[in-house]
């Protein structure tokens, strides 16, 4: 499955990852720094891959999008090599895994939660 890192993810990840053998796109790779947020949807909705990102604008992502988002709540603060190990050891275990979801928040533990959709009765 492919991985898109949005653009505020370090390139020493993309490369950890790409030497890893994995299918992974960056968003700065890829000449689209500073892409619209409505662009990104486009892609999310037709394509079947993980989108690791910081942004919680995508936490309304319609359930019929093929992609799977994880929203990191890493802290910014955490030297950068300690966040390259949380990030890459939970795509590892997702990729592994697969849970069932396509929504996920990223603890700075490497512990991947999945949004549950409650709907509000009348």
């Amino acid at each position: 499955m492919k991985i898109l890192l949005d653009e505020n993810f370090p390139l020493p990840l993309y490369h950890r990852l790409k030497k890893a053998g994995h299918d992974i796109e960056h968003l700065v790779v890829l000449g689209q720094r500073g892409l619209p947020d409505s662009a990104i949807r486009d892609r999310l909705q037709t394509e079947d891959l993980v989108f690791l990102t910081q942004d919680a604008e995508f936490e309304d992502i319609p359930s019929d999008y093929r992609a799977t988002v994880i929203i990191s709540r890493v802290r910014q603060i955490l030297p950068t090599s300690r966040r390259i190990e949380i990030w890459s050891a939970a795509l590892e275990d997702f990729l592994r895994r697969r849970p069932a979801g396509k929504l996920f928040d990223l603890l700075e533990t490497g512990e991947l939660l999945p949004w549950e959709v409650h709907e509000i009765g009348d």
